[in-house]
């Protein structure tokens, strides 16, 4: 019989952590769940009804009513305010990592130590000097350790948000993985955990149409080509340092009507001029064919390694449009693995019109126009959601375009390149905010932006929590199913 493993859960927010717990398929108990945030624990108590969840500080905490709860895990994602690239950086002088610091005076301490640790935090957290405390402690303690630096874009979720991990075990450790005490820092996971990728397994087996009765709006496609060497010089000028270096060689077209998956099609340029080719389906089926075979001999030729190597192979970007709001991205991760990731139509809601007006953008947003991230449902990236999102516009997180009628899109990339150029955007007045307007633009609804951090259908929030409130706690959150798969790999006999 496999034994039940007592988890106690710390920072426990929303339940980010109990979720995974949930998706890992593991067999767990959560003893206790720890958070001082009322609005979070409100949620939490809302989704996990029968968990004992203390509001207290962590820092209240004794060694004796550790041992008590006789844990055999611990689950926590510390404040990250003290290491994010964003805020001050006091670390270990921020009174916000007190708790953290306790916790780790604790753990020697403890008569019944815990045999498994995951600990999540923001990229910033693996040079800090708090990090190398908690190395320490967990050295102290004869744990076997693992730090890593993962996104969920590797698991095929369109979501970047590029965290720091550390599992630690102090159980014999598991044969097939190397488990070191180095301070080696892992950009993938190793292929014992894959089984367990399931939406890996959901990209490997999207269906892609390149080709459609429906055809492809021909003016898109005209717009795109035409807006190539434009597009070249502007990623060029001083005032565009932040850009992507994404190719602009293959792109993706939606169609007039709706941005779906048979409604769009791979387009093909000339390398050498910078003008575009006629594509036709031919041409289009020999370019796929020869990108998959290169693919599925690269898989072949590393098939039989067994040491750690990414979920998501270098690929191209053919599944992308590419207009100038593409371009103004303000996270820093690569572009490798957004063809394998899954469109973004399979995280939004299947409601009607009139349920998105509520996150319709307002007016007075309009002119944060240039420094948007703006995404269509068959995008396969968005960028990070923050505690911010529906406050601020540069960075927070993406904005979903609705319209994809070619007139209005080309309007709107001139109307931004032009802004980027001459700033002039603060003089925008009726006609260029009307411009912006036609292309419906919304906001991602909390429900949305929960699916794509892998949060469960069955997951919800009270009534009376706001939006804003919940953006804030989703912001503050993690990626349900990349935990998930590192609980696994923990636990992994």
């Amino acid at each position: 019989m496999t034994e039940i493993i007592r988890v106690l859960e710390l920072y426990s927010g929303i339940g980010g952590m109990h979720c995974a717990l949930q998706d890992s398929g593991i067999k767990y108990e959560v003893v206790a769940a720890i958070d001082v945030n009322t609005t979070a624990n409100k949620i939490y108590r809302h989704n996990f009804k029968g968990t004992y969840l203390i509001e207290n500080g962590i820092e209240k905490l004794t060694v004796t009513q550790i041992d008590r709860m006789k844990i055999d895990m611990i689950l926590m994602s510390p404040p990250c305010q003290p290491f994010t690239r964003v805020g001050k950086k006091l670390d270990i002088d921020d009174l916000r990592t007190k708790s953290f610091l306790h916790l780790l005076d604790l753990l020697p301490q403890l008569t019944h130590c815990p045999s498994y640790i995951l600990v999540e935090n923001v990229k910033g957290f693996e040079e800090s000097q708090t990090r190398d405390l908690l190395i320490k402690a967990l050295q102290k303690c004869q744990f076997h350790l693992q730090e890593y630096m993962l996104t969920p874009l590797q698991f095929g979720i369109p979501n970047s948000r590029l965290r720091y991990y550390m599992i630690a075990n102090r159980l014999p450790v598991n044969p097939n993985y190397s488990w070191s005490n180095t301070e080696q820092l892992c950009y993938s996971v190793p292929s014992v955990v894959q089984p367990n990728l399931r939406y890996k397994i959901l990209c490997d087996t999207e269906k892609r149409c390149y080709h459609t009765d429906k055809g492809v709006n021909p003016d898109m496609i005209s717009m795109l080509n035409s807006k190539k060497e434009e597009t070249n010089s502007l990623s060029q000028n001083s005032d565009c340092e932040n850009m992507s270096e994404s190719k602009l060689d293959e792109c993706t077209g939606c169609s007039k009507n709706k941005c779906e998956e048979e409604d769009w099609m791979f387009v093909s340029h000339n390398d050498g001029e910078g003008e575009s080719s006629k594509t036709n389906e031919d041409q289009v089926l020999a370019k796929r064919l020869k990108t998959k075979h290169s693919c599925d001999t690269e898989e072949e030729k590393h098939s039989n390694e067994d040491d750690l190597k990414p979920l998501c192979c270098m690929c191209d970007n053919e599944n992308r449009l590419m207009d100038e709001s593409q371009l103004l991205r303000q996270d820093d991760e690569t572009e490798v693995y957004h063809g394998k990731c899954l469109q973004l139509q399979h995280f939004l809601e299947k409601q009607s019109a009139e349920y998105f007006k509520k996150y319709k953008l307002p007016d007075k947003d309009l002119k944060r126009f240039i420094v948007m991230d703006v995404v269509f449902p068959c995008i396969r990236k968005t960028i990070c959601f923050t505690k911010r999102y529906g406050h601020y516009m540069e960075g927070a997180g993406s904005i979903i375009q609705m319209s994809t009628e070619a007139e209005d899109v080309t309007r709107a990339c001139q109307l931004k390149m032009e802004a980027v150029e001459k700033k002039n955007n603060k003089n925008w007045g009726e006609k260029e905010i009307d411009i912006v307007r036609k292309l419906q633009l919304r906001y991602f609804s909390p429900r949305e932006i929960a699916n794509l951090l892998c949060f469960p259908e069955t997951f919800d929030f009270p009534e009376d929590v706001s939006t804003i409130q919940k953006n804030r706690v989703l912001g503050n959150s993690l990626n349900v199913h990349v935990v998930s798969v590192l609980i696994r790999l923990l636990t992994m006999k």
